[in-house]
């Protein structure tokens, strides 16, 4: 079974409530990791794991309408009816963003052009790995912490590259091509 969102331990609320946004922000890279790890395709359709399209209820909605007035082409999906996932267009952006079942946005990820890096993330990029290419950028936001996952082809190589905004650089996944 997949972890949710929403399955935080709620019984400690008191002792853990400073805890609460670090471990909803990990769960929540941890889900688009596993989005970004194994998925080609920038629409999702129905998959083997549940996730299903779906109709919005009018708050989710609403919602959505607040945040990102000019989306369009919007689908929602959901595989556990408590965390819910907008996949929509905004300004010939694909993006997805993640709301709980009230309606609070829980996360944004959308697919961005390497030359709207943050100037420190891609000169570290550029010093640490000059050989290889940049392929494909994710800015991934959470409760106001932005994460980038930098893809980067080399020869015998593909790199999944995190990186803060201040270039703080890790390699988060490396395949060998064959």
């Amino acid at each position: 079974m997949k972890p949710s969102i929403n399955s935080i331990n709620r019984t400690n609320a008191s002792a853990d409530a400073n805890r609460l946004p670090r471990t909803r922000f990990r769960r929540m890279l941890l889900l688009f990791a596993a989005v970004l790890v194994f998925s080609t395709q920038f629409a999702f359709a129905t998959t083997g794991t549940g996730t299903k399209e779906m109709e919005a209820t009018s708050k989710l909605k609403q919602a959505l309408s607040k945040e990102f007035a000019d989306a369009v082409d919007v689908k929602w999906y959901s595989d556990d009816n408590k965390t819910f996932m907008a996949k929509f267009n905004l300004n010939t952006r694909s993006v997805t963003a993640y709301f709980d079942e009230e309606g609070t946005l829980l996360a944004t990820r959308r697919y961005i052009d390497e030359q709207y890096l943050p100037l420190a993330v891609s000169n570290k990029l550029a010093k640490r790995y000059p050989t290889e290419k940049v392929r494909w950028v994710v800015e991934f936001d959470s409760e106001g912490s932005t994460v980038y996952y930098v893809t980067l082809e080399g020869e015998k190589t593909w790199k999944v590259i995190k990186s803060d905004a201040r270039g703080d650089l890790s390699v988060h996944q490396k395949m060998k091509k064959v």
